[in-house]
C-alpha cells in the first residue's frame, strides 16, 4: 500500500500548522528517530512563538524529545517548567479516562481539560502546542474504535481551548488489520498531515 498516494487522495492538507495557529495534525512514521526529529521541530517552533506546550508520550519518546530540544539550545529543565509546559506519560494518561475499550467523555474532559486549564489560566488567548500518542498506543493493541473515539474527543475539546495538536501514528498500525480504510479514517480526524517518512532503501 502506497500511503503517500492514499494521503494525497484525502482531505488532509500536507504540511504542519504554522506556529501560533490552532490545528490538528498527524505524523505517520516508520522509525522513532524520524518521529523524534519531527516532534522536536514541532515543539521548538511553538516555544519560539511563545506557545505553552503539552507532551503526552511514552517514556522513551519523552526522553528522545528532551534530548532533541537540548540539542537546539532549549533545555526542558529550564524553558519547559511551571506554566510553560506539561509532560505526561501516555499510558498513565490513558488509564485515567479509559473504561474498558472506550474513553469516558467526562473523564477525558476532566483529565485532559484540566491540563489546558492549568496552562491557560488568565491567558486563554494563547494557543497550546501539543503532541500526543495515546491514539497510537490504542491502535497498537488493535483498539481502532477507541482510538477514533479519543480523536473525536480531542476535536470536541477544540471548542473550549485553542491548541495545535500533532498526533503520532506508527505506519505499522496500517499494514495489518486497519489497512487503507483505517488510514483514511485516521486522516479524516485531522486537518493536516506532515510528510510521511519514506521507506528505507535497500542497500546492495
Amino acid at each position: 500500500m502506497q500511503l503517500a498516494k492514499v494521503l494525497a487522495e484525502t482531505a488532509c492538507e500536507v504540511g504542519c500548522t504554522p506556529p501560533g495557529l490552532a490545528g490538528h495534525d498527524v505524523q505517520f512514521y516508520r522509525s522513532d528517530d524520524f518521529l523524534s526529529r519531527s516532534v522536536v521541530d514541532f515543539l521548538a517552533a511553538g516555544v519560539q512563538a511563545g506557545q505553552p506546550v503539552i507532551v503526552i508520550a511514552t517514556e522513551p519518546h519523552r526522553r528522545a524529545f528532551s534530548d532533541g530540544l537540548r540539542a537546539l539550545g532549549l533545555d526542558p529543565d529550564q524553558a519547559f517548567t511551571g506554566r510553560l509546559a506539561v509532560w505526561l506519560d501516555a499510558r498513565e494518561t490513558l488509564d485515567a479516562f479509559m473504561e474498558g475499550e472506550m474513553p469516558n467523555r467526562e473523564l477525558f474532559m476532566a483529565t485532559v481539560g484540566s491540563i489546558f486549564e492549568r496552562l491557560l489560566e488568565n491567558r486563554r488567548y494563547l494557543v497550546v502546542r501539543a503532541f500526543g500518542e495515546m491514539v497510537d498506543l490504542l491502535l497498537r493493541h488493535g483498539n481502532f474504535e477507541g482510538a477514533e473515539a479519543v480523536e473525536r474527543l480531542w476535536n470536541e475539546l477544540a471548542a473550549h481551548y485553542k491548541y495545535s495538536l500533532l498526533c503520532g501514528y506508527s505506519i505499522e498500525n496500517f499494514l495489518h488489520e486497519a489497512g487503507e480504510s483505517g488510514f483514511r479514517r485516521v486522516c479524516g480526524h485531522h486537518a493536516r498531515a506532515l510528510p510521511i517518512e519514506a521507506p528505507a532503501k535497500n542497500v546492495a
